[in-house]
């Protein structure tokens, strides 16, 4: 039987895990032990299709091989969206047993990993997308019973309410870079997962050479297309890394478009922000940013800025360390904090991505 105290610990810590950004994996796998699980997931899929995954500690390998395509198809691996109502659902309460006990998934997947049957619901809906949490349960404790299912949808408040805390919390750090972007009057651009865009801000990029259209970035000349799809793929996929492309107005003005990541676990799932896009014009491009502008930017602590501002000067470390009167081992300490923060892991990946905020 599920162990309501502990299920309860663990949506508190998956709120918790909102809230900071982190241990999400540690949070489901709390959760999973609590519900008598060998693993849980969150899962954004549309039409029943898979298209990212945070997982448990326990069943990251398990998710990964069936995003993977490792997994044998099945029409049962997903509940289909229309039974959901609100609360939690068994396998029982959509297939039957002998649909369960016939289907390749559950037999030659899920039965070698010591799981089988499933509790599932819906936590949130986006259009033709939606957000679903999976318990794969363990196959010595059979079905979900309706005591079980009655458990789980008690902590449905927390674990919906820490859907939508994630999404706000993902959203206004890339809200804060793009309005430090926008501040400066340039047309600014948020790129979800799939590089699609999520909002925009600022009406006048046409005169950049850049418009929108069925919710994608597109060049006013299209010579420039594959040169702006390959920039933003390279933002929005990992290891999302910053681009830069030249683009020419319909006037025959050049002018760039920067596109810079936007890290932080678990985008994906939640479809926050992957990546800003903003176009400036040469003569703007040449200003060095300032440790305010980066530290609103790209989220980090006034000293980190600071750091970030030196290190896009080309100052190396020792003198850097003079200047601000830090020992060495302190300032590492700052740029490791600096390259988790931004996604980068060298301080090469750093600067360039320092330069492309050179507006």
């Amino acid at each position: 039987m599920i162990q309501q105290d502990r299920a309860k610990a663990a949506a508190d810590e998956l709120l918790a895990a909102a809230v900071l950004g982190e241990n999400w994996a540690g949070g489901l796998q709390q959760l999973a032990d609590a519900a008598e699980a060998g693993g849980a997931t969150l899962m954004r899929l549309r039409r029943d299709r898979p298209l990212a995954a945070l997982s448990s500690t326990g069943w990251v390998d398990a998710d990964t091989a069936m995003l993977g395509g490792h997994a044998p198809p099945s029409p049962r691996r997903f509940f289909p969206d229309h039974v959901f109502a609100r609360g939690f659902l068994g396998d029982t309460d959509v297939w039957t047993d002998n649909e369960l006990r016939r289907d390749a998934y559950f037999q030659e997947f899920l039965r070698p990993r010591g799981v089988f049957y499933h509790a599932k619901a819906r936590l949130c809906t986006d259009g033709d997308e939606r957000i679903s949490i999976s318990l794969k349960r363990l196959s010595n404790f059979g079905p979900y019973e309706p005591q079980d299912i009655a458990a789980l949808d008690s902590l449905l408040p927390e674990l919906e309410m820490a859907v939508r805390v994630a999404r706000r919390v993902l959203d206004a750090e890339a809200s804060g870079m793009a309005r430090a972007l926008h501040h400066r009057g340039d047309p600014v651009f948020e790129l979800d997962p799939w590089a699609r865009v999520l909002r925009a801000h600022g009406a006048d990029a046409a005169h950049h050479g850049i418009a929108v259209r069925a919710r994608r970035l597109v060049t006013i000349d299209r010579l420039e297309q594959a040169a702006l799809d390959r920039a933003v793929m390279a933002a929005v996929r990992v290891p999302q890394v910053p681009a830069i492309v030249p683009i020419t107005n319909q006037h025959g003005n050049r002018a760039f478009l920067y596109v810079v990541p936007v890290t932080g676990h678990a985008r994906d799932v939640f479809l926050a922000t992957a990546a800003i896009a903003v176009a400036v014009e040469p003569d703007r491009a040449r200003r060095a940013p300032l440790p305010a502008f980066i530290r609103q930017a790209l989220c980090l602590t006034e000293r980190e800025a600071q750091i970030a501002a030196l290190l896009a000067e080309g100052l190396g470390l020792p003198t850097i360390a003079e200047r601000l009167r830090l020992g060495l081992g302190t300032l590492r300490n700052h740029v490791k904090s600096i390259f988790r923060k931004t996604g980068t892991r060298r301080q090469a990946e750093l600067v360039a991505l320092l330069c492309a905020l050179r507006l």
